[in-house]
């Protein structure tokens, strides 16, 4: 049987690696550019085929590197300071959205204690800490940028069908299955102190930002940016790593990155962002979300440019 894998296409593979791994090193943002790399070797790591026929091996890979050529255009346009792909990238790092969101929202997940038997037909439950986050999400209010408004988290539950009879068990299944999932998605996960302290100072303007990191010249190459002659010509893959890089620096939405622009971005990423604490005095979770802390600024200068104006 011959190889589903040729050695041009896993060089092609390589290559997009390569070319997203020395993209990432020219993101504006110092915690971006060590997610982004980690996430993309982790993405590209061995994948075990298992049992499965090669038809659907080769229909997987063909996917993989569309979203690995679309990966590499988009932080190409995050890095030429497109808003759209920037504030996606941010998204990303700081767990607004995609897998370290979900990994930080499993830990909220109810653990029955180890003594008490769990039936599989058991309807999911919500842990203590997951009721209070929800309950400080529906008071602050943050902005709905990537998760949907929580107005209400609880579970209404119709005791009789619209034939006025009994619910069926697979339909009260049904309710509970879809309202935990929509709870899961319209939960705002909270992010480590450490991070959501420097993601404050960022938005604030306490830690300047050091303007966008020079690109390093590159090496004359068969994959350098193709000319006009060699397109014609056929010479070039239309997918290759540097197509790709070429075409997603004539963006027409690109603009310098500058200090102002990024705290825009910091503050617009960090008004979804809340931050757990235990308080041992109250027994209760304290928690602080972003959008109080920008406009609890947002008055304060305020009141010191109205200040300024009567001296």
């Amino acid at each position: 049987m011959p190889p589903l894998f040729t050695y041009q296409q896993c060089n092609e593979a390589r290559h997009l690696l390569r070319a997203i791994l020395r993209e990432s090193t020219y993101l504006p943002d110092h915690q971006a550019r060590i997610y982004i790399a980690t996430h993309a070797l982790d993405r590209f790591r061995d994948y075990t085929p298992g049992h499965k026929p090669d038809h659907v091996l080769i229909q997987r890979r063909r996917l993989q590197l569309d979203h690995a050529r679309k990966a590499l255009s988009e932080l190409r346009r995050a890095n030429e300071g497109e808003l759209k792909p920037l504030l996606k990238v941010l998204h990303l790092t700081y767990a607004r959205i995609g897998k370290r969101r979900h990994e930080i929202l499993r830990d909220f997940q109810y653990r029955p204690p180890a003594d008490v038997d769990v039936k599989p037909d058991t309807p999911p439950k919500l842990s203590t800490q997951h009721i209070a986050l929800l309950d400080s999400q529906r008071m602050a209010a943050p902005p709905t940028i990537v998760r949907p408004l929580l107005r209400s988290w609880s579970l209404k539950i119709p005791e009789t069908n619209s034939w006025e009879r009994p619910l069926p068990k697979k339909r009260l299944a049904k309710i509970v299955r879809d309202w935990y999932a929509d709870v899961l998605n319209r939960t705002v996960v909270p992010l480590p102190v450490a991070e959501w302290e420097r993601l404050r100072d960022l938005a604030l303007g306490k830690i300047r930002f050091q303007g966008p990191i020079p690109r390093r010249p590159m090496p004359v190459s068969a994959n350098s940016v193709p000319s006009p002659i060699h397109l014609a010509l056929g010479m070039v893959q239309l997918n290759s790593p540097a197509l790709v890089l070429s075409n997603a620096s004539n963006s027409i939405h690109a603009r310098k990155l500058t200090a102002r622009s990024m705290r825009r971005c910091w503050a617009a990423v960090f008004a979804q962002c809340p931050v757990m604490s235990w308080n041992a005095e109250s027994q209760k979770w304290s928690i602080q979300w972003g959008c109080d802390i920008l406009n609890q600024a947002k008055i304060a200068n305020a009141t010191n440019e109205v200040a300024l104006n009567k001296i």
